[in-house]
């Protein structure tokens, strides 16, 4: 009975690695009066987005994960009809402006010379904290971007392209290999990304008694192994009883590279059914 006032919610979530479908979503929140927030962590630089089109009442991202930029580096996106509503920054910007006294007067003197810019966008400009070298990089990543080719796109286009084909292929290797399947819907907009999960060929009560929290730790245990023994890393998650991988598509990485992995998450598998965990 109770009526939502916000909601939150992914464009790609993490784990699993699956696209959500923000853009209904928020046609809908825009439909019912309820204030949309998406996390996009994953998103710009990974997937097209428009948000002039998308027009959510808050959008927040970073850039480092997939536009190639240092950490940390995030965006805030906010419509104009809603930045009133943005209040300050953690930590606080000099350029922050308290709301006014009940007679009208300023709450309190800022001894800065004033901004010329929106009480918005001052109210983020000067952290004396913040590290801007991130920030800088920008356009030249956008600009190095915009030099990469495949199969006659280029630039952003590209990119989106060769990430979601890639995504696409290292699935069917991995889940091949191993003989297993994709996590996925009918639509298969689930995959409509840079990521794949493929179920590992574990069984939840033969390798881990039905306990979540052994199975929890024989995927802590794969991590461990992946970093030590083979200088490389792969997500894991258990979700309904069964262990996944995350594969995430580069525009480094290439078809061979899946081929590899495969071969290691199946020693890996084989290794976990000999009990080897147990022992380290």
């Amino acid at each position: 009975g109770k009526n939502p006032r916000l909601a939150i919610y992914d464009t790609i979530a993490s784990l699993p690695g699956v696209r959500m479908p923000f853009e209904r979503l928020t046609a809908l929140c825009k439909d019912h009066g309820i204030f949309s927030l998406i996390d996009a962590a994953h998103s710009v630089g990974g997937i097209p987005i428009d948000l002039g089109k998308l027009d959510p009442d808050a959008y927040v991202t970073n850039l480092h994960k997939w536009l190639f930029v240092p950490r940390g580096c995030a965006l805030f996106y906010v419509p104009v009809r809603n930045q009133h509503l943005m209040r300050s920054t953690l930590p606080t910007s000099h350029g922050f402006l308290p709301q006014p006294t009940e007679d009208g007067s300023a709450a309190q003197i800022n001894p800065l010379p004033p901004g010329k810019n929106t009480a918005y966008i001052e109210n983020y400009k000067f952290l004396g904290t913040l590290d801007n070298s991130p920030y800088l990089c920008i356009p030249a990543a956008i600009e190095w971007r915009k030099k990469l080719t495949w199969q006659g796109k280029h630039g952003e286009v590209a990119i989106y392209g060769y990430l979601d084909d890639l995504a696409q292929k290292a699935g069917k290797i991995v889940s091949t290999k191993l003989g297993t399947d994709i996590l996925d819907n009918d639509e298969h907009s689930l995959t409509k990304c840079f990521f794949n999960n493929v179920r590992l060929p574990l069984d939840y009560q033969e390798d881990a008694g039905g306990d979540f929290a052994t199975a929890v730790t024989i995927a802590q245990w794969m991590s461990r192994v992946l970093v030590e023994e083979y200088d490389t890393f792969m997500a894991f998650l258990v979700h309904d009883d069964i262990w996944w991988v995350r594969l995430s598509a580069q525009i480094y990485l290439v078809e061979a590279d899946f081929e590899w992995s495969a071969d290691i998450l199946e020693k890996l598998c084989a290794r976990v059914k000999e009990g080897e965990w147990k022992r380290t």
